[in-house]
């Protein structure tokens, strides 16, 4: 539970040390000017507009943070925080790892449990069927003679893999399911299925970006396991699977 705690908290607490720091240097910068020349009317023009940009910056990352815990209803506002998120504070929070020496994979992996709460306390219990489940390749036995491309419908369900799993919750469930080879497919597979929810398996890189570019739609982030390595017979939970499906049908 304690290193569960730690790997959420990473990624917001990088933005929020970043914002802190552009603040305080902000506010050093405009001293500085003033004791100095004092201000131009350009400069207090400037000045001003990089005050409202910093106002702006904080006020909106104080409003995702409350996301967390309290649903956002308006929608536009809901999107307007998700192209924050990924283009904004992203962005920011991997300059201020890469100073502190961070591992890129840590990030992300805060970043996508970050996303996670928001994505549930703002639509759980939808009570919506229109969800996509999408699936990585990678998820199917490399000895399988099936090569499953799109459709999970493909799946023969001989249990070698954990393919039949995800077919059998999405029979239970009613749900759509989808496996994609690689982020051009899954981009024309998100926008040809329009899905209220979308349930993404994959790894850290694959589901970061994923979220970052489908920023519309609320994505609930599932990392796989790769006990034989990355792309290869990778392994997911069908009990996490459940219980992110749960969080939003129910």
């Amino acid at each position: 539970m304690k290193k569960e705690y730690f790997a959420i908290i990473k990624f917001p607490a990088f933005v929020s040390f970043s914002l802190l720091i552009l603040t305080l240097i902000f506010f050093f910068i405009v001293l500085g000017s003033y004791h100095r020349l004092g201000l131009s009317t350009w400069g207090n023009i400037l000045y001003t507009l990089l005050f409202i940009i910093i106002v702006i910056l904080i006020g909106t990352w104080i409003l995702a943070l409350l996301s967390t815990h309290k649903k956002i209803k308006p929608r536009w506002l809901r999107h307007y925080l998700s192209w924050m998120m990924v283009n904004i504070y992203y962005p920011i929070a991997r300059v201020f790892s890469r100073i502190c020496f961070q591992k890129t994979e840590t990030l992300q992996e805060s970043f996508l449990y970050f996303n996670n709460e928001i994505v549930v306390t703002n639509y759980q219990g939808m009570h919506s069927t229109n969800m996509l489940l999408l699936l990585p390749h990678c998820l199917q036995s490399s000895n399988c003679k099936i090569r499953i491309n799109n459709n999970i419908v493909e799946c023969q369900e001989c249990g070698g893999c954990d393919m039949a799993k995800m077919k059998a919750l999405t029979k239970d469930y009613q749900i759509k399911a989808a496996v994609a080879s690689g982020g051009s497919l899954a981009r024309k597979l998100v926008n040809d299925t329009q899905p209220n929810i979308i349930i993404a398996v994959a790894c850290n890189r694959d589901l970061t970006e994923g979220v970052r570019e489908s920023w519309r739609y609320p994505v609930y982030a599932v990392l796989n396991e790769r006990p034989k390595g990355p792309c290869f017979e990778t392994t997911v939970s069908s009990a996490v699977i459940n219980f992110a499906i749960q969080k939003f049908i129910s």
